[in-house]
Order: structure tokens, then C-alpha cells, then sequence
């Protein structure tokens, strides 16, 4: 089992190097879930020596999307991987909460389903089961997930279903130490977690928090390593 942190900055990565992660997702703006990042993001980031995974969502709030933001979608995906990421973190969804297969399409006309995660937008869909079917036959056999529900410890059994399926399944969302050697359990490729912790300079405590948001939500060291060591351990005692 692989350990996945979700990052934001250079600083991120290091921070997850340091603490013995096996690869990063990059995404820009994590306070509203994630955004794509810059291509000098990208680029900073892969140069640290981590494999990068790179959020491809061209903005805020629900997984439709229309037209021109399907071609952003491609053109944001193929700049990442130009840029250096390993693999793209993408999804959609119709109005009907079922798979884009449209999206897939255009996406699948100019990028390997090889390089493709499907990302949590599998959890708002109808039937995340079906839907990982569905990416099967599109050829895509990654998945970012938490089993369909509201954190990936209470989605064991959506997450052994879609591993059964033969989906190589990254459980995400609200993962604790704890869950840890369960999730290990039901087959998944790896745990994502941001461990971030909130923080502001002591420089701007002074200035009034009510004209702006000044937080910070850096990648925890101390939070890392324990995920790392409780990753580790599981990987032990499996051999």
C-alpha cells in the first residue's frame, strides 16, 4: 500500500519527502477542495524527485460541466502532464449524476486512459459500482475514492466492492490512523490525505482577521510522518 499526500506548493512536497510519502497529488487552491495547478507549480513540484499527480478541475463547486470547460479540462490535463506529472486526477459528471462518458471521450481521444485517476466525483455519483464499471470500459482503472461516503473510513464496503472490481482504489477523504490497517484490509492501492494543519504567521496576528483570511493550511510534518509510519507498519506486516 502507497501513502498519497495532497499538496498545494513546493514547500508541500518537501515537507512529503521528508516524511517518507510515496508521491503527492498536486492541486491549486485546497481551501474550496482543489483546483488545477500552474504548469510552474507542476514543474516546481516534480523537480523536488516525487512522483506528482496533478487535480485537473478548472473550478469551484459541482462536477458538470459544459462545453468550453470540457476543452479546458483537456487542454488543463495535457499542460500537467507536459509539465512533468505522472498522472491526472479528472472526473465529471451529467446532470443526472452519472459518469461523463462525453468528457471521457474527448479526453481519451487525446490522452492515455493509462495516465487517468477518476477522481471523488465517483462518490456524488449514482452508483459508484456501476460507475466503476463504466471507467473500465473507457479504460480507466484508477480511482480516487472514500467508498461514497462522507470519509473513507465509513466506505469500507463500497471501497472492497470497487477493488474486487479490479480498480486500483486510492481511498481519500477524512483518513485516520486508524483506518489505516482497514483500508489495508480491503485491497487499496494507497491512502491520500492532506494532513494539513491551519497556521498564521505571528508576523499578521496583529492585523484585524475580519478585512481578510490570512491562514495558511501548510502539509503537517508531524501529521505525515504518522501516516507514513502507520502505512509502513501495515506494509510490514503483510509481508
Amino acid at each position: 500500500m502507497n501513502f498519497e499526500i495532497c499538496v498545494s506548493t513546493p514547500v508541500d512536497v518537501a515537507v512529503a519527502l521528508e516524511a517518507g510519502a510515496d508521491r503527492v497529488e498536486l492541486c491549486g487552491h485546497w481551501e474550496c477542495g482543489g483546483l488545477t495547478p500552474t504548469s510552474a507549480s507542476v514543474r516546481a513540484c516534480v523537480s523536488i524527485g516525487l512522483p506528482v499527480r496533478t487535480l485537473i478541475r478548472p473550478r469551484a463547486g459541482n462536477f458538470v460541466y459544459n462545453a468550453s470547460e470540457k476543452q479546458l479540462i483537456v487542454s488543463e490535463a495535457l499542460d500537467c502532464l507536459d509539465s512533468g506529472a505522472e498522472m491526472i486526477v479528472v472526473g465529471g459528471l451529467t446532470e443526472n449524476g452519472d459518469v461523463d462518458e462525453h468528457l471521457l471521450e474527448i479526453l481519451c481521444d487525446k490522452i492515455s486512459s493509462d495516465v487517468m485517476v477518476f477522481h471523488r466525483a465517483l462518490d456524488l455519483s449514482n452508483n459508484p459500482l456501476e460507475s466503476g464499471q463504466l471507467l473500465q470500459d473507457f479504460g480507466i482503472c484508477s480511482v480516487l475514492s472514500s467508498g461514497g461516503a462522507p470519509a473513507a473510513g465509513l466506505g469500507i464496503g463500497m471501497l472492497k466492492d470497487l477493488t474486487d472490481l479490479g480498480l486500483h482504489v486510492v481511498a481519500g477523504g477524512g483518513v485516520r490512523l486508524e483506518d489505516v490497517s482497514t483500508l489495508g484490509e480491503v485491497g487499496v492501492e494507497a491512502v491520500h490525505a492532506s494532513c494539513r494543519l491551519k497556521t498564521l504567521s505571528e508576523s499578521l496576528k496583529h492585523i484585524d482577521d475580519g478585512l481578510f483570511d490570512l491562514s495558511t493550511y501548510p502539509v503537517d510534518f508531524t501529521k505525515a510522518l504518522q501516516l507514513t509510519e502507520e502505512v509502513l507498519k501495515w506494509n510490514e506486516h503483510e509481508k
